[in-house]
């Protein structure tokens, strides 16, 4: 199934969003689909990979390897950007590649 633009820009945005939830941890590339998933966005772990390379490309994510439980297995740590949090907090101008919800008003 095709994705289009805007559902890779959502993917993208609810990943920050989740990233930014948990900051500073970070998490597995597994915990992060299995949220995506919760959000309601279903998504291959290889199409998640890309999306997090290209947040990773734009200085959003650090992408952190390291030696999972069994030695020869890696496990990839994805972790929230001080960028990151800059742009889902407003401080950076909007990004085309990523949609983020506009802020709920309080009152």
């Amino acid at each position: 199934m095709a994705t289009s633009l805007r559902q890779k820009e959502l993917i993208r945005g609810k990943a920050l969003y989740y990233l930014h939830l948990i900051y500073p941890q970070q998490a597995t590339m597994q915990l992060l689909q299995a949220e995506l998933d919760y959000f309601g966005y279903p998504i291959p772990i290889e199409e998640l990979s890309f999306h997090i390379a290209y947040l990773q490309e734009k200085g959003l994510v650090d992408i952190e390897t390291v030696r999972g439980p069994y030695s020869h297995r890696s496990v990839n740590l994805v972790k929230i950007t001080a960028r990151g949090i800059d742009l889902l907090d407003g401080r950076l101008p909007p990004d085309d590649g990523i949609y983020l919800e506009p802020p709920k008003e309080s009152g």
